[in-house]
């Protein structure tokens, strides 16, 4: 690994902008399967927009985009987790495999 390419530690306001984003995203789901459903694209969206923008994670040497991280694990934790626990409790670990299948 390159000289400050390990991870770094997150900024607050991009933890605090997740733990917002996740709050949200729950709530959201649980009223409408719309909702769930348009948070499930948009988190799709977000894997694509963090890849392209590299803010994922911080390094030792960059910061992170507070919005774009916030965003990206707000709704992966928030629409994605949920899913796939909800799926492992009702149907064990062959529900779980055929989803990605």
């Amino acid at each position: 690994m390159f000289r400050g390419q390990g991870p770094g530690k997150p900024q607050v306001k991009s933890l605090l902008g997740a733990l917002t984003v996740v709050v949200l995203v729950m709530l959201g789901s649980l009223a409408s399967p719309v909702f769930g459903y348009f948070f499930a694209l948009s988190a799709l969206v977000m894997i694509i927009v963090a890849m392209h923008m590299e803010s994922i994670w911080p390094t030792q040497s960059r910061r992170e985009n507070s919005l774009v991280f916030s965003l990206f694990w707000g709704l992966v934790i928030g629409a994605i987790v949920p899913f796939l626990v909800t799926t492992f409790l009702d149907g064990g670990i062959s529900a779980a495999y055929e989803i990605f299948t």
